[in-house]
C-alpha cells in the first residue's frame, strides 16, 4: 500500500478541514478501499460480532453493545456503524465526507438498519450533548487535523461516565520517515518535536488499478501529546498499541518495507473517569443530515 501525501505549506485550520474534505470526496468517488465497506459479515449475531471485533482489532471485545449509545467518528464508508446498530446499539455515524455518509446510508437502507447520520468536522461536535455516548470508535483520521487535543476534548465532553473511547492515527515516527529512503536506509523529513504539516512530494493513492491524486494535509501527533490530552480531559488510558497492517515488508524504500521495521499506526483506548456532575448541556447547533 502506498501512503497518502500532504501539502507542504502551512494553512489555516478552516482551510485544512475544507481541503481534506475535498480530497476525501475525491477518494470516495474513486472508490478506494478506505471509503467503502469491504468483505461481507455473517448473518448471525455471533458472526457479526466476530467480524466487528476483527475490524476493531479486539479493542472493544467483551463489551456488550446491546442498548449502548455508540458514535462511529469519522467512520463513513465502512461496516462499523452498521454492525454496531445490528448488534443492538443506538448508533450515530459522523463524517466530513457526504459521499461516504451516503455510502453507509445506502448500505443501511438495503439491510433495514436504523442509523443516525451527522455531517461535520471532528473538531466541532456541538451537534451532541454532554455525556451522550457510551462508546466512541474513532477511525484513522486524527492525522488529518492540526489540533488533535481539541478533538479529544470534544470526545471527552460527549462521552458518558465510564464510557470508552478508542482512536487511532498514523504513527508519528514512521510518518516523518516516509519518502526519505536513501538507498541504504531512511531519514527524517521533520523533527519529532516539530509541529505543522509533514511535507510530502507524492500525492498518489494507489490500490491495484485504482490510482487517485489527492494531496491531503497530514500531521504526526506525538504520542505524549495524545496521552496527556486524554488525562487532561478526564480520560484514563487503559490500552496503547503500536502496529502495522502487515509485517511482510516490500520493495526497498517502500512504505510496506518501512512498516515492517516501524509501526504504521498508533492506537489508544481510554475510559471516562468518575461521575459526570451537573446537568446535561444541550447544543444550540445541530448538523444532523437525517436518520433512517
Amino acid at each position: 500500500m502506498l501512503r497518502k501525501r500532504a501539502l507542504t505549506r502551512r494553512i489555516a485550520i478552516d482551510d485544512v478541514g475544507e481541503h481534506n474534505r475535498r480530497m476525501w470526496e475525491r477518494l470516495a468517488e474513486a472508490g478506494i478501499p478506505y471509503t467503502r465497506p469491504l468483505g461481507r459479515p455473517p448473518r448471525d449475531a455471533r458472526g457479526k460480532r466476530r467480524f466487528l471485533d476483527e475490524l476493531t482489532r479486539g479493542r472493544l471485545r467483551g463489551i456488550d453493545l446491546d442498548g449502548k449509545r455508540v458514535l462511529s467518528l469519522a467512520g463513513g464508508g465502512g461496516w462499523d456503524a452498521v454492525l454496531f446498530a445490528e448488534l443492538g446499539a443506538t448508533t450515530t455515524l459522523f463524517d466530513i465526507s457526504r459521499r461516504q455518509l451516503a455510502t453507509v446510508r445506502a448500505l443501511a437502507r438495503d439491510r433495514g438498519t436504523k442509523l443516525r447520520f451527522v455531517h461535520g468536522d471532528m473538531r466541532d461536535l456541538s451537534a451532541f450533548e454532554d455525556g451522550e455516548f457510551d462508546i466512541v470508535k474513532h477511525h484513522h483520521s486524527l492525522v488529518f487535523v492540526p489540533d488533535a487535543k481539541r478533538v479529544i476534548g470534544e470526545v471527552a465532553r460527549i462521552l458518558a461516565a465510564d464510557g470508552v473511547y478508542v482512536f487511532s492515527t498514523m504513527h508519528p515516527v514512521a510518518l516523518r520517515m516516509q519518502e526519505t529512503w536513501t538507498g541504504t536506509g531512511w531519514g527524517f523529513k521533520q523533527r519529532y518535536f516539530d509541529d505543522g504539516p509533514i511535507p510530502f512530494e507524492d500525492a498518489l493513492w494507489e490500490f491495484g488499478s485504482v490510482k487517485v491524486e489527492a494531496r491531503t494535509v497530514e500531521y504526526g501527533h506525538r504520542t505524549s501529546d495524545l496521552v496527556n490530552a486524554c488525562a487532561k480531559n478526564g480520560l484514563v488510558v487503559d490500552g496503547l498499541w503500536e502496529y502495522s497492517p502487515s509485517y511482510e515488508g516490500g520493495e526497498p524504500g517502500s512504505a510496506d518495507e518501512l512498516e515492517r521495521w516501524l509501526p504504521a499506526y498508533l492506537e489508544i483506548r481510554a475510559r471516562r473517569a468518575g461521575k459526570r456532575g451537573g446537568g446535561v448541556r444541550r447544543s444550540t447547533r445541530r448538523t444532523a443530515t437525517g436518520s433512517r
